[in-house]
């Protein structure tokens, strides 16, 4: 009769914990940060939407984080139902091992990526293709790590299997259908994150900017208790983008953070590079002092989900981008479950956009190309005037691979260092190690610098290839502007974050098996 064995690391993250699945033995080992709830037949750090009671989020579509739940012998690990979430395993001679950390995970099969390869990048953002065509497989010098978004994962014993979640049929077909159910959604998941049973029961805490996604889902919480938002002062471009205004027209204390307040922590990117070797979400770690214990309501997947004008859809879960990946190690940190309301019900997008673009919907639909009736419909019903926001899309994130907004002081001295004590991995290789010169451009980059004003100074002349044009200007200065040694970032990250983890394998003694040589590691062609 297969059980689960618990050991609590009160030094993990909050959130974290790790399985090991062993054939044969008839215990389930669970490793886990204090913040985890755990029973008999299942763990868990999530909100869905059901009793908490019933611990049915084995069984719905609709749940924000993760957890295993044992029915009849067969312990079923949930992946979070949305895309900027994940679960990862990996088999190695002492069993297979499962977790909602990637460090966690590597740390724990004593496993390294390889400092030298350069495509784990690209390798993160595949998923933006959708949960049937991304890159699934993580080189490390412990074999292949498997990325699992929205499936879940089913251990009979014997082998780990990836299993579809559940997938009912809901009609989306009227604006009143689809706000129905939301609102029922919402009201579940309300119940849910405040059961009585909890020992760690969560408020919401809401989002704001002056966009449409953030704003749509604070409408939609207010009723259901959301009585708290933060916001960030201003966007990449340094524009004002705190939504401070609607705040106020829906009474909802807003708490403004500075965009930059991220950076007075020790190492700051760590966590949010190690997710998905990019880390733009970096920001909100500014805003750390409100996260403990909320389900944080975010906009992403909006763009999709929300918008007329997105193109490509199906039940693929495709995305225009991975923002809101890079939280999903920090959360674990700092102790909080991602709740992204526009993937309620995602896998009917296709439907959903069929609403958007409907006779019904005409009135909401304003043109252009930042256009979200359905979200519109939604905010304006809420009184919340026609102009008073979505006026401009702004963006927040931090983006590393830019030379002039790379690491922090402190990190990238750390880095800088980490890249040094590897030079040997390139050699091994026969590789020439990357010059260790941040802002350094390349040739081709001070090429592309000269090339980029040329064409920016041709894209007033009127015609056909206009277009052409501004997108080969802005595509040369974005070269000109990438940062090197950005490609390095992930494996030094994960270096940082396993230190969060190994003190706490090792005490629980969980035999971390030694890390093979770097440069050992199996690499995709």
């Amino acid at each position: 009769m297969t059980r689960i064995a618990y050991t609590a690391i009160p030094d993990w993250p909050p959130l974290a914990w790790l399985a090991r699945c062993r054939p044969g033995l008839d215990a389930i080992d669970v490793f886990h940060g204090p913040r985890v709830e755990v029973a008999p037949e299942w763990f868990a750090e999530a909100v869905w939407a059901g009793r908490y009671a019933d611990a049915g989020f084995d069984r719905t579509d609709l749940v924000f984080g993760s957890g295993g739940r044992l029915r009849d012998g067969t312990l079923t690990f949930v992946s979070p139902g949305t895309t900027v979430d994940r679960l990862q395993y990996l088999r190695n001679a002492s069993g297979t091992w499962v977790s909602n950390s990637l460090p966690c995970l590597l740390a724990a099969a004593g496993a390294v990526p390889d400092p030298i390869w350069s495509g784990y990048f690209t390798l993160f953002e595949s998923i933006i293709r959708g949960i049937r065509r991304y890159e699934r497989n993580l080189p490390t010098s412990a074999g292949a790590a498997r990325l699992v978004y929205f499936d879940n994962l089913v251990w009979d014993g014997h082998e780990l299997r990836e299993v579809e979640k559940p997938f009912p049929k809901r009609d989306f077909s009227t604006f009143a259908a689809y706000r129905a159910f939301l609102d029922a959604s919402l009201r579940q998941m309300t119940e849910n994150l405040s059961a009585a049973e909890r020992r760690f029961p969560y408020r919401w805490l809401g989002t704001m900017s002056s966009g449409y996604d953030s704003l749509t889902t604070a409408v939609l919480a207010k009723p259901m208790g959301l009585d708290e938002a933060i916001s960030f002062t201003s966007a990449r471009d340094g524009g004002a983008d705190s939504g401070q205004a609607a705040a106020g027209i829906l009474d909802i204390p807003l708490a403004l953070i500075s965009r930059d307040a991220w950076r007075e922590a020790p190492l700051p990117e760590v966590p949010f590079i190690a997710a998905d070797a990019k880390g733009e979400d970096v920001f909100m770690r500014g805003a750390e002092a409100k996260l403990l214990g909320r389900a944080l309501l975010t906009g992403h997947f909006g763009g999709r989900a929300w918008d007329k004008n997105a193109k490509g859809l199906s039940d693929d879960i495709s995305r225009g981008d991975q923002s809101g990946m890079a939280l999903t190690e920090y959360r674990l940190w700092a102790g909080f479950i991602h709740c992204p309301l526009a993937f309620l019900g995602v896998r009917q997008v296709p439907d959903l956009h069929r609403l958007i673009v409907s006779p019904e919907m005409k009135p909401w639909d304003v043109g252009g190309r930042y256009n979200r009736p359905l979200a519109r419909r939604i905010i304006e019903s809420a009184g919340i005037s026609r102009g008073a926001f979505a006026v401009h899309k702004r963006a927040g994130s931090v983006l590393f691979f830019q030379s002039h907004s790379f690491l922090s002081p402190t990190s990238l001295e750390d880095f800088t260092r980490w890249l040094h004590q590897h030079v040997d991995d390139w050699h091994k290789q026969g590789l020439v190690p990357p010059v260790f010169a941040p802002g350094r451009r390349t040739v081709k980059q001070k090429g592309a610098a000269i090339a980029a004003p040329v064409f920016r100074g041709l894209s007033w002349v009127t015609g056909r290839r206009l277009w052409l044009l501004e997108a080969a200007g802005r595509r040369l200065t974005n070269i000109a502007a990438r940062e090197p040694l950005f490609r390095y970032l992930f494996p030094w990250a994960i270096a940082r974050a396993q230190d969060r983890y190994a003190p706490g394998l090792a005490a629980a003694r969980v035999g971390i098996p030694p890390a093979a040589a770097p440069s050992s590691s199996p690499r995709p062609r």
